[in-house]
C-alpha cells in the first residue's frame, strides 16, 4: 500500500497557442467553450466570436484586450471543464499575474522539490514551463500534463492536433 502523496498545480500558461487558427477551429469541439462564447458574445461588439475563432484575419481585428479576454474565456471554460470531473487543485498559478517568467522559474523551482509534485496546464499546451521543467530541473516530463490530453472526453482528438502544430507557445 502506498502513501504516497500527489499535489496537483494548476498552471494557466499565457494563452499563445490560442492565437493559432488550427487550435481555436479544435477548440470549438468542446461543449463547454462553446457556451462560453454564446453567454459572453455581448461583450466583444461588432465581432462574431465563432467566426473570430474561424477565420484568422477576423481574430486579428481584435484588439489586445478582446484577444486577452477570449484568452481568458477559453482557459476558464477548460479549468471548469476539468473541475467538473471532481479533481481538487491543491495550488493554482496563473503566468499573468507574474512579471516575468523567472518569477515563475522560481516558485516551480521550489514546488519541485515535493515528490508528488503534478502540474495540469490550461493552454491549451504549454509555454516555456515544459523546457524549464525538463531541461533545467530536470524534471520527468510524467508531471506534466495538458489538461485537453488529461480529458478522456477529449483526447480522442486532441493527439491529431498537437502532431500538427509544435505544442510550445
Amino acid at each position: 500500500m502506498s502513501n504516497k502523496v500527489t499535489m496537483t498545480v494548476i498552471y494557466f500558461t499565457d494563452g499563445a497557442l490560442i492565437e493559432d487558427l488550427h487550435i481555436r477551429k479544435s477548440l470549438l469541439r468542446i461543449p463547454e467553450i462553446i457556451q462560453t462564447l454564446r453567454e459572453n458574445q455581448d461583450e466583444f461588439l461588432n465581432c462574431d466570436l465563432f467566426i473570430a475563432m474561424m477565420d484568422q484575419n477576423i481574430f486579428n481585428q481584435l484588439n489586445y484586450h478582446q484577444k486577452a479576454r477570449l484568452k481568458s474565456l477559453i482557459q476558464t471554460a477548460l479549468y471548469e471543464r476539468w473541475c467538473r470531473q471532481g479533481i481538487e487543485p491543491d495550488l493554482i498559478i496563473h503566468r499573468k499575474k507574474y512579471n516575468d517568467f523567472s518569477e515563475v522559474c522560481a516558485t516551480f523551482a521550489k514546488l519541485a522539490t515535493i515528490e508528488g509534485l503534478r502540474v495540469v496546464t490550461v493552454g491549451p499546451g504549454f509555454d516555456e514551463l515544459e523546457k524549464f521543467l525538463r531541461q533545467t530541473l530536470k524534471l520527468e516530463t510524467q508531471i506534466l500534463h495538458d489538461m485537453i490530453s488529461v480529458d478522456p472526453q477529449l483526447n480522442w482528438f486532441w493527439d491529431d492536433v498537437k502532431s500538427g502544430i509544435q505544442l510550445h507557445s
